[in-house]
This record gives structure tokens, C-alpha cells and sequence, in this order.
């Protein structure tokens, strides 16, 4: 839909980078065991404590005064080296949710240096730690948002994602789109609940367990997987994750199930999983992205908003609440297909050409998917989306106005 920026005001890239075909090693995941946090007071924790506090733009007393800790769980060591996750920690309220990185960190004699992920700084220190360590595929996931790596993200709002849990069944959205703490913004989370409870990966990536509960491990809800694609997902709240440590996932592996976890902060009034979504390591809005072939569309507050699957609604349960209408997981929606928006009828026309000129050939229904070779200009008309002169010629060789097309993107493939 090439006036798609009529609601996401937002402009993408002309063309689409290839990822790197070639996956480095995984590290053999296993079920949640707590990590051995660094001792606070510490030179380790003292320095990756000081390198979150710098990225959270916090000093010492007024994280403390907020009721924020930093946490650092030190997930690999091998000499001079350590890798985890470090987290700042947020009170146990509504609302309120904390913040996390991993984090590298080499010691030269007894002071240690430590690089929280998506900078600069540890793409350079990465280069020289072991792959004992951290892997290569690691050091291209975790360094700064690269366009040779993260493309997707930054060219379509069609994540390439399905939704969190099996495809086929249908959860509640308990909450629509809202701040990662609740109010903030962009609205980057929503909730979900219902199924079987447990929560999948909503796509193929690299994963951590960000926040482990108690000493035990039984809990620790927090689960962050880094998408091929340049997306990254939270979800939190979990019970029994799965400490992924760093290892590959594919679409739809077991991350844990939904609960009521607030190990690392925040508030949990009923089982759910509170999923959010990232460019990179930038929180981004959910709306008008989609994910399992829904586009989520913002309310006018906070966990408002609703759910489109072509002209089928689904609305948000409001804030804190374990209601909402139902999702039904249709998988992720490729790259170069669409989902028929046929703005409120049931059917729209395919025709033999780009234009309302040329013949009925066929049609299809709304909500349907569709497979998009290449477009051309042609008749300009207003669906959902906005006002468009663009037709996809779809791979059965018939046309469609983009108009009444969910694609996120401007256009797809090339020009006929």
C-alpha cells in the first residue's frame, strides 16, 4: 500500500539488504537455572553495574531512589572474560518494568572494562573475546544496528512474526498496544493470555534469558529473542523459561509459559505474557505493525487499541484486565505476500491488468493471503489504508489494488 504512511507517517527503504546466509554455532539450550549473579560491591558488578546506570541515563542515588537495582547474572566466563545479562531492576508495581542488556567485559589486572550490547564499543571489544565466550554469529547479533544485518525492520511493518503461541489456536489480547512500562511511549507491548499457555518463539533468532527468579530457577520470567530480521521480542512474566544462553531458536520454539513473574519488577494481576517488540535495541510502536497476519492499531490511551485481519476487528481488553478478543494465530505473513483488507465488504475483484478498465477475473475474500510478484501504477483508489495508484500482480498472474491490500510496505518486488 504506497500511501501507507497515511497512518504509520513513516518512510522506508528503497530496497531490502540480504541477511548473511551462514548461522554460527548454537549453545545447547537448557531449562531455567538461576545464573550466578555477580556479588554486588564486586569489581565485576561494579563496572557493568556503572555501564547500565550510563545507559539508562540514571545516576546511583536516583535509580535507588526510584527503588531500582542493577542485576547482573553472569552467564559465561573463561578466564579474563564474562558474558550475561545485565538488568536494572524496577519496584514491584504497577507499570513500571525493567530495563536490560547484555553485557561483555574483559579484566586487565584486576579492573574490569564492560560494553552493554548494540554499540560500538561492543562490536570492538567483542572482536578480541574468545568464542568460548561469545560466538560469532553473537558478535554480529549484539553489535550496533548494522543495515548488512538488521534490514527488515527498517523496511517494512510486516515483522515477519507470527504470534507468540501455536498457530491455530486463539488467545486473548488482554491489553492492546501500550508502553513497555504501561503509559510510556512507543507503544511497543501488548498483552496476551489464553491457549495452552505456553508461550513460542514468534520467529527464528538468537535468545537469552534476561532475568532469572529465585535461587532455585524455578521462575524468571524475562526471555529476549534477536530476529534474523532485525526485530527483537521481549516477553515477560513467564514461569520456567528456557535459558537459551545465546543458542539459535527456530519459529515457534518452547520459551515458557505464561504467569505472573515480576522477578526483575513491575505488576502481573493475572497470567499472561507481555510481549514487546524492538528495532534492534530501540523500542518501536505496534502500530499498524503486524504480527501472525493481525495489524495492531494504537487506542487513544494505553493498553486500548485494536487488532485488523482484513476487516475482522478484534478489540483490546483495557488495562489490566484478563479480558479481550480472541487472536487466532494464521502464522507470519511473508515478505512478499498481503492480507486482503477489502475495508469493511467481503470480497474485492482481481483483474486481468492493473486498472479497473481491464476484465473481472476472479476475487478474492477478505482476510485471505495473497502472494504479490511485482506492482504497477494503475487506477488510484482509497481503501483503509489511504489512496493509491498501486496494483500487485499477484503470482496467479491477476491484479489487485494495493489499496485493499495489508502488505506494511510501500510496495513489493519490482516494477512490472
Amino acid at each position: 500500500m504506497s500511501t501507507y504512511s497515511y497512518i504509520a507517517s513513516r518512510a522506508f527503504a528503497a530496497a531490502m539488504i540480504t541477511l548473511p546466509a551462514v548461522l554460527f554455532g548454537a549453545i545447547p539450550a537448557r531449562m531455567s537455572v538461576a545464573a550466578p549473579p555477580a556479588a554486588p560491591g564486586s569489581s565485576l558488578y561494579e563496572t557493568v553495574s556503572a555501564a547500565i546506570m550510563q545507559r539508562a541515563r540514571l545516576s546511583q542515588t536516583q535509580a535507588t531512589a526510584a527503588g531500582r537495582h542493577a542485576r547482573v547474572d553472569v552467564q559465561r566466563q573463561a578466564g579474563d572474560w564474562a558474558f550475561g545479562s545485565a538488568v536494572l531492576t524496577a519496584p514491584a508495581k504497577p507499570d513500571r518494568y525493567p530495563l536490560g542488556w547484555m553485557f561483555l567485559a574483559h579484566r586487565t589486572g584486576s579492573e574490569w572494562e564492560a560494553v552493554l550490547d548494540g554499540t560500538a564499543n561492543f562490536s570492538a571489544l567483542a572482536s578480541q573475546a574468545p568464542t568460548t565466550v561469545l560466538s560469532a554469529r553473537e558478535r554480529q547479533v549484539l553489535g550496533p544496528t548494522a543495515v548488512t544485518i538488521r534490514s527488515t525492520a527498517d523496511t517494512t511493518y510486516n515483522t515477519g512474526l507470527r504470534l507468540p503461541f501455536a498457530i491455530g489456536q486463539s488467545w486473548r489480547l488482554t491489553g492492546g498496544p501500550h508502553g513497555w512500562n504501561g503509559s510510556d511511549t512507543p507503544y511497543s507491548s501488548i498483552d496476551l493470555n489464553g491457549g495452552d499457555f505456553r508461550v513460542l518463539a514468534p520467529g527464528s533468532g538468537t535468545a537469552y534469558l534476561m532475568c532469572d527468579g529465585d535461587s532455585s530457577g524455578q521462575y524468571g520470567g524475562w526471555v529476549r529473542v534477536y530476529h534474523d530480521s532485525g526485530y527483537t521480542t521481549d516477553h515477560y512474566h513467564m514461569w520456567s523459561p528456557v535459558n537459551y544462553n545465546g543458542g539459535s531458536v527456530s519459529e515457534g520454539a518452547f520459551l515458557g509459559y505464561t504467569g505472573t513473574d515480576v522477578s526483575c519488577g513491575g505488576s502481573a494481576p493475572y497470567r499472561h505474557v507481555h510481549w514487546s517488540i524492538l528495532n534492534g535495541d530501540t523500542r518501536v510502536s505496534w502500530n499498524t505493525r503486524s504480527a501472525g497476519k493481525w495489524t495492531f492499531i494504537n487506542g487513544p490511551s494505553a493498553y486500548g487499541g485494536y487488532a485488523l485481519h482484513g476487516s475482522t476487528l478484534v478489540a483490546a481488553g483495557g488495562q489490566h484486565t484478563d479480558t479481550g478478543g480472541l487472536l487466532y494465530n494464521y502464522g507470519a505473513l511473508n515478505l512478499d505476500q498481503g492480507v486482503v483488507d477489502a475495508n469493511d465488504d467481503t470480497y474485492i475483484n482481481k483483474r486481468s491488468g492493473p486498472g479497473t478498465e481491464y476484465a473481472i477475473v476472479g476475487s478474492a475474500s477478505d482476510g485471505a493471503t495473497v502472494t504479490i510478484s511485482c506492482w504497477r501504477n494503475g487506477t488510484s483508489l482509497t481503501g483503509r489504508w489511504g489512496t493509491t495508484a498501486v496494483w500487485d500482480k499477484l503470482t496467479d498472474g491477476t491484479w489487485v489494488s494495493d489499496a485493499f491490500v495489508y502488505t506494511g510496505t510501500d510496495t513489493i518486488g519490482p516494477n512490472c
